[in-house]
């Protein structure tokens, strides 16, 4: 498996696979700042020719960065050199049996908490111990910080990202491309393109619309 980054989320990710003994043929892509080893034991791919040449052999790939747009713009160019989504989610994470529906590649870290009836899309990071609730939905290349929760019946849209302690409130609408502040609580719905912080949280900045 090849993993998208070599730095701090990677290295987190590899702890897991690492784990589960899944460390057999792991290699890792950075193009950036031209480290061609991990740990002295994993090789780090530094080119997108040189990615394509190793997805013919296998082409299962991980998403190992932060940073919502980030995160779909690089897994999009791995995609068009042949390489396949997966998945990587800790054990410890404690995922509801009933009506839950995770996408494809995601990052789910340790002691998550996932209720059921939760829907979660393509490409979204759900880091370390963060509590969704009943009936919620999540779309594709999200980014929930540690911590944080999403209380039952919340929404959230495509490319938004909650930040670390955050506290999204029963049966609020977080729409497309939404940065939600660190310890912030979200008390009511906020539309697309926009930043909010604070308790409660209030808008403090718009944003351009995605162009993706």
């Amino acid at each position: 498996m090849l993993i998208l980054g070599a730095g701090g989320h990677a290295k987190e990710l590899l702890q897991i696979l690492e784990r589960q003994g899944q460390t057999t043929g792991l290699s890792f892509f950075d193009n950036i700042n031209g480290a061609t080893v991990l740990f002295d034991r994993f090789k780090i791919i530094t080119s997108f020719e040189e990615a394509k040449t190793l997805l013919t052999t296998d082409p299962s790939y991980a998403i190992g960065i932060g940073g919502a747009l980030n995160r779909y713009k690089l897994s999009n160019r791995i995609a068009e050199l042949g390489g396949t989504l997966n998945s990587i989610i800790c054990p410890t994470a404690l995922i509801g049996t009933f009506d839950v529906h995770l996408e494809t590649g995601l990052n789910i870290m340790s002691h998550v908490f996932i209720s059921n009836s939760v829907r979660i899309g393509i490409g979204t990071l759900v880091n370390y111990g963060v509590n969704i609730h009943h009936d919620v939905t999540i779309g594709d290349y999200c980014e929930l910080s540690p911590k944080c929760q999403l209380l039952g019946g919340v929404e959230m849209g495509q490319y938004s990202s909650v930040g670390a302690g955050a506290i999204i409130l029963p049966k609020v609408k977080i729409g497309n491309n939404v940065h939600i502040g660190a310890g912030a609580v979200v008390t009511e719905n906020l539309g697309d393109n926009c930043v909010a912080v604070g308790i409660p949280a209030k808008i403090i900045k718009e944003l351009a619309p995605l162009a993706v």
